[in-house]
């Protein structure tokens, strides 16, 4: 400072004149000086001019005031900086204080200084905290506040200086109990005006107690205050707010106390005019990028719409409504907000009303709120109604959709000429609605979807319907039935329900073709009934055609019993080669590759999963083309393992009982049975046997390793024209490993009336059977048929 002040010394010194010199001279030292005095300032105790500013204060403000210390400022304009301000309240709102800050900056009116006055032009208050309260009578401090700033006839004006609010905080109190709104962040600039208006321009973010964090939203704006207006009509209050780009889920929590769910960015601008009991209110909103909270937004969209309405700043409440866009228009979706004491305990509600709104144009929006459709599907209609949402009571409405249509990937479309539906606070309710398409038959759709446990219950009644068309309306929308999975063609008719768990219902089914998993053959012309849960079905008075045989039954499936799958089936004729083939994708792997030898065998899941009982009877079970009787048995099936017991085939020429084991882990079913025939005919007699039968493969293959051994009893046997026996036992062995059948008995024990004989026989690639029987020394050598001569025919016996 000092080598400053000398080089602007010696400059004068050395240009100008003595008169010049002294004036700058004078000049730069009182700069030097001032400079010195600014800096020093508010560091300079001001403490002897404390009561003067208390008392000047206290006249400008109405009210008490308190302060810690003072210090002197020069710049920008003189005055004086306080610490630790308290501006007490009017005991008539209160006993806690007015507000409270850490520091006032004061400025001096230089007018009233320089005759020795104390008068501010300005007051700052940095970082205060203040109470806007309101009394019982509805009387507002801050009203009363500025009504003595804009009176003018009730205090001089150079008494009421103008006032700035830097970083403030404003609670709002209703007589002694904090509400929980505050605005945090605040900016506020107050000029009071001769004319008796006070205009104010404010910015800052709106708050809860109950929920941390820096304020909900941000706003600004501008307003003109007459407390005392010239006439009863006219405004008492002008403003102009703006809501700066904010988080609709932060504004929600704002007025609600929690985050309703809904999130995007909302914005506006607003006019206010008129009385503070009925403010006018006119403005435009803008909505971005709505959403529900657990789905991403959908960048792009866009909405503005206009708005006005109404705010009643004494009751504190207001109404808001969309306007159209041209005066007269009617608008497909009108909304209309209203709040109450949204001070105290905010009651809101916001109302939409719908004249016949396109569908097309609510389903971007319904998608973002989780009401997604099925992929490939498409709604048009339209929608007409009342939908509601209060904080007392939630979502709320009735609409109905008028001439709907749904287009559903390959399928015909579907046609509602009206669907009702009624929104509840925790549900949405669709009325049972008639549906239309081009299968025939009718269909009603209804149902019930809760929105906090995102459940859907769906209810579906046909009427002769096409399974086909059943099916791929139930899979777009919920998923198939698994009741429907093995049904094609036919018609159906009954109820279905859908929920979280599944399907549910009963129906009756006619013409159906039914193709069951690890079934060959289809069952075609199939009716009965259908009884199911998501963990149990049932069928019942089932019938159908199996390869062109008449086919009665029944099916149990129970998802908790040791065998899920409970099956009876009567047939009133087939073959063995039928049943084979009905048989053959639970042994034969599609495609030539799995066929081939060097290839390994792979079980299919169906097959390995497979856990099933049941029985089978059936009146006319042909073996071969000139044998046939009826055939039952009980089977369980689990995994490569089919089971048979209780089995029974009475052909003809032999009666068969007992048990039977197919093994389906290989290339070729292996079999093996375990039993008894009776009633066979060979050599004029009867032969019983009682042993095991092995075999693997079908067919010729069968045959070829067919192999058992056993037990034979044959009583009144003719061997030869001379040798008949009583009684004829043993044991036999036979295979088929020679191309022929290969029959040895062994330990044969032949009794004739006189004698008995013991030995053994043997089968030759002709058919003929040799004996070779013993009896102490003699010897029987006996050559017999294999195979027994045909039934003779009632029409031959007629003719010998």
């Amino acid at each position: 400072m000092r080598l400053w002040m000398a080089a602007i010394s010696e400059e004068i010194n050395s240009h100008e004149p003595p008169r010049s010199r002294l004036l700058l001279r004078s000049a730069v030292v009182f700069l030097a000086a001032f400079s010195a005095l600014s800096i020093a300032a508010p560091f300079v105790n001001a403490a002897r001019f404390s009561a003067s500013i208390q008392r000047a204060l206290e006249e400008s403000l109405g009210r008490p005031v308190s302060f810690e210390k003072v210090y002197y400022r020069l710049l920008p304009v003189p005055g004086f900086s306080l610490e630790r301000v308290t501006i007490g309240e009017d005991p008539r709102y209160g006993l806690e204080p007015f507000s409270f800050m850490n520091g006032l900056e004061a400025r001096l009116r230089i007018d009233k200084l320089l005759t020795g006055q104390i008068r501010f032009a300005s007051l700052r208050l940095v970082d205060p905290s203040l109470n806007m309260v309101k009394r019982a009578d509805g009387a507002w401090n801050v009203v009363e506040f500025v009504s003595r700033m804009s009176a003018p006839r009730a205090l001089p004006l150079n008494l009421i200086p103008a006032i700035q609010v830097s970083n403030g905080r404003f609670d709002f109190k209703l007589g002694t109990r904090k509400t929980t709104f505050y605005i945090t962040e605040a900016d506020v600039s107050i000029y009071p005006e001769r004319s008796g208006r006070v205009a104010l321009n404010f910015s800052g973010s709106p708050a809860r107690t109950d929920r941390a964090g820096n304020g909900f939203g941000s706003m600004r704006g501008s307003l003109n205050w007459l407390v005392s207006p010239s006439s009863a009509e006219a405004n008492e209050l002008e403003a102009d707010v703006t809501l700066e780009p904010s988080n609709l889920s932060e504004l929600t929590t704002l007025v609600q106390g929690e985050d309703i769910g809904v999130h995007g960015t909302v914005s506006s601008r607003a006019h206010i005019a008129g009385q503070l009991a009925a403010l006018k209110v006119s403005g435009d909103l803008r909505l971005r990028d709505v959403h529900r909270w657990d789905l991403l937004p959908s960048t792009g969209d866009d909405w503005r719409v206009s708005y006005g309405g109404s705010i009643d700043l004494v009751a504190h409440s207001l109404e808001l409504r969309t306007l159209p866009t041209h005066s007269g228009e009617a608008v497909p979706a009108a909304l209309q907000v209203k709040v109450n004491d949204f001070l105290t305990q905010p009651a809101w509600t916001l109302m939409t009303s719908l004249n016949q709104a396109p569908v097309e144009s609510l389903l971007p929006l319904a998608r973002r709120m989780g009401f997604a459709l099925p992929p490939g599907v498409a709604l048009s209609g339209s929608v007409a109604g009342v939908v509601g949402y209060s904080n007392a009571s939630g979502l709320l409405g009735e609409v109905s959709i008028h001439d709907a249509v749904a287009k559903l990937p390959q399928i015909a479309p579907i046609n509602a000429a009206e669907a009702d539906i009624k929104i509840l606070p925790n549900s949405l309710h669709l009325e049972p609605a008639a549906l239309k398409e081009n299968g025939g038959g009718t269909m009603q759709v209804g149902g019930d979807y809760e929105w906090d446990k995102q459940r859907l219950a769906a209810a579906i009644k046909v009427n002769d319907v096409a399974i086909e068309t059943l099916k791929n309306t139930a899979q777009a929308w919920f998923g198939e039935p698994a009741a429907l999975a093995a049904f094609g063609d036919g018609s159906v008719t009954g109820e279905l329900s859908y929920e979280k768990l599944g399907w549910s219902g009963q129906f009756q089914f006619i013409g159906a073709t039914i193709l069951a998993q690890g079934v060959g053959m289809p069952l075609k012309h199939a009716r009965g009934n259908v009884v199911f849960t998501p963990t149990n079905l049932d069928v019942a008075h089932f019938t159908a055609t199996f390869a062109d045989n008449d086919l009665e039954g029944s099916y149990h499936y129970n998802q908790g019993a040791k065998r899920p799958e409970r099956v009876h089936l009567e047939l009133a004729t087939a073959n063995v080669d039928q049943l084979v083939a009905a048989l053959e994708p639970a042994w034969r792997e599609p495609g030539l590759l799995a066929r081939l030898p060097f290839t390994k065998r792979s079980i299919a899941p169906w097959l390995a999963a497979r856990n099933l009982e049941g029985d089978i009877s059936i009146a006319r079970l042909a073996v071969n083309p000139n044998s046939a009787g009826p055939c039952a048995a009980r089977f369980v099936w689990q995994g490569v393992n089919l089971q048979l017991s209780g089995l029974q085939l009475q052909l003809p020429e032999v009666s068969l009982r007992g048990t039977a084991a197919v093994n389906l882990a290989g290339r070729t079913p292996a079999t093996i049975f375990k039993g008894k025939t009776t009633g066979y005919h060979w050599g004029g007699g009867l032969v019983d046997t009682e042993g095991v039968v092995e075999s693997s493969g079908l067919g010729v293959d069968a045959l070829r390793s067919l192999h058992g051994s056993g037990t034979f009893l044959a009583s009144g046997v003719s061997l030869s024209l001379n040798e008949d026996f009583e009684k004829l036992s043993g044991g036999f062995e036979f295979s088929f490993a020679a191309g022929w059948p290969q029959l040895h008995l062994s330990k044969v024990q032949a009794v004739q009336p006189e004698q008995d004989w013991s030995g053994e026989a043997l089968s030759n690639s002709d058919g003929q059977l040799v004996f070779d029987l013993g009896n102490g020394d003699r010897q029987l050598h006996i050559v017999s048929i294999l195979a027994p001569p045909p039934p003779t025919s009632p029409a031959a016996v007629a003719q010998k």
